[in-house]
């Protein structure tokens, strides 16, 4: 006889279990800080062999140091800077996505031409056919040929004559088997002179072709 008084326990439990399974999850544990990562610097050798140096300063510039020798690494993080020896196997490894990436260096060479003529010098023929045999070996090479002439003639001949010059320069880069769409050939007179003259002058190191390779 008592149990329809048990019916309002029964609703007030079951309001107090939906109360409990809509109650919100507790939240996440906070994540760690992200610690930042330190800068690297890495002198590299220079092309051309000759020394070089870097000062390489921490955020608040109070602490320096001087990287002087080839692979010779800083590691920058908030106000230290700690260095160390490398090795060009190391950093090679290291950065060599990086290396791939990184365009090649320009390469510039020079031959010589007689006098008022295409023909170059006997120690420039010579030149040419190392020349053309390392620009052939490069994967992609972007070649400029640049022709010049000396202050003897008229500048209308002269015009002519530099760019006859750079083309006999561009028909061997493509008999050798440069792509002749990654050749160009311009002449320039005596307009950028290697050795400043007066007019009328037969300056040997003016009568030139420049291949500038990249």
């Amino acid at each position: 006889m008592n149990r329809p008084a048990l019916r309002p326990l029964v609703v007030l439990a079951l309001a107090v279990l939906l109360v409990a399974c809509a109650a919100p999850p507790p939240p996440p544990p906070p994540k760690p800080a992200a610690v930042p990562r330190p800068d690297r610097i890495v002198l590299l050798p220079q092309a051309n062999g000759s020394a070089s140096a870097l000062v390489v300063r921490s955020s608040s510039g109070a602490v320096e140091a001087v990287l002087s020798q080839p692979y010779a690494t800083a590691s920058v993080s908030g106000a230290d800077v700690e260095t160390s020896m490398g090795n060009a196997g190391e950093v090679g490894s290291r950065y060599k996505t990086l290396f791939k990436a990184t365009p090649a260096a320009r390469r510039s060479y020079l031959v010589y031409f007689d006098t008022e003529g295409v023909r170059l010098t006997a120690e420039s023929a010579q030149r040419l056919n190392d020349i053309l045999r390392e620009v052939s070996e490069l994967p992609a090479p972007e070649v400029l040929v640049v022709g010049h002439t000396d202050t003897v003639g008229i500048s209308a001949i002269n015009d002519q004559l530099s760019m006859q010059r750079a083309n006999i320069v561009c028909a061997r880069l493509i008999e050798k088997g440069v792509n002749a769409e990654r050749i160009e050939a311009v002449g320039r007179d005596r307009r950028e002179l290697l050795v400043p003259t007066r007019d009328g002058v037969a300056e040997a190191r003016n009568r030139r072709v420049e291949i500038n390779v990249r």
